[in-house]
């Protein structure tokens, strides 16, 4: 588990990492508002062109790329940064994977050699 206090320290590289992750990136209302206006759409012409059901069933989400990256995923930036998800804005924040963001990565091995003195990072 990564310590709160180190993320005071993350600073995002733009690599697009956590958009490729399996999983659903879940919306709200708000999302779904924020992200139909900024294309353009109502939400329900956004609803029905770029989302699913959740696993949940409970909630919608937006739509994968055939590899399971995010849709909006274009090389290592996302397309809607500006609206994203607050799934997405919340990361690493809210929610995290334990592998495969190099900034969490850097910092997980910085709070390994601070906990376990003469391992270097």
């Amino acid at each position: 588990m990564l310590d709160p206090t180190i993320l005071k320290h993350f600073k995002c590289s733009g690599c697009g990492a956590c958009c490729r992750w399996g999983g659903s990136v879940l919306l709200t209302d708000e999302d779904i508002r924020k992200l139909a206006d900024f294309l353009g759409l109502t939400e329900p012409e956004f609803i029905e062109q770029h989302t699913r059901l959740a696993p949940n069933r409970k909630q919608l989400a937006l739509l994968d790329q055939t590899d399971g990256s995010c849709a909006w995923l274009q090389g290592d930036r996302c397309a809607v940064y500006a609206v994203r998800p607050v799934q997405c804005s919340s990361f690493p924040y809210a929610w995290s994977v334990p592998q495969g963001c190099p900034e969490l990565d850097r910092l997980l091995a910085h709070q390994k050699s601070v906990e376990q003195p003469g391992v270097n990072p």
